[in-house]
């Protein structure tokens, strides 16, 4: 059978390559190191994919169609996130939950396959990590950064993109 590969707006994987992955790399050294995602950089990057991805929908009719779906997603699991995180901290970093939106926002502009793609890539990187981490440890409950893994999100979801279409019988 085939590998179905679904087709991904060129406008959308420039915005990825320029705003999104150089603060998402710089994001992902802090939080190895610090255990924290700062705020001024989380909303630069939001702001700058956000900016991005507003152009590329002049320039590029298929972003503009799924910006407007992608944008209430990712207010609407950003809200999610947040709600995850004030409920239950050892769960969810603030700094965690408020990297989600632009996450989201990123993933699912590149399209919905390469969005379940992030979201079931998130959680099998985050559950292999954590388990490296008891096992390394020895102790449950020791916590890891998770900012890498959630930022890894749009690329994760790249890779996964055509088992997703092909999974769902579509490219």
């Amino acid at each position: 059978m085939p590998l179905l590969v679904p087709a991904i707006p060129p406008a959308a994987l420039l915005v990825l390559l320029v705003a999104y992955l150089p603060p998402a790399v710089v994001l992902s050294r802090i939080d190895a190191v610090e255990q924290r995602l700062p705020n001024p950089w989380v909303a630069g990057m939001t702001a700058a994919v956000t900016a991005g991805l507003l152009l590329a929908s002049v320039a590029d009719p298929s972003v503009r169609g799924s910006l407007r779906g992608a944008l209430v997603i990712a207010v609407v699991l950003g809200l999610g996130a947040v709600l995850v995180a004030l409920a239950a901290p050892p769960l969810l970093g603030m700094g965690d939950a408020k990297t989600v939106p632009v996450v989201m926002l990123m993933s699912t502009t590149l399209g919905g396959e390469v969005l379940i793609g992030a979201i079931l890539g998130i959680a099998v990187l985050g559950g292999v990590v954590g388990a490296a981490v008891l096992i390394a440890s020895g102790r449950a409950g020791q916590r890891f950064p998770f900012g890498p893994v959630l930022l890894a999100g749009p690329f994760l979801g790249l890779l996964a993109s055509p088992l997703v279409a092909g999974a769902l019988g579509s490219a």
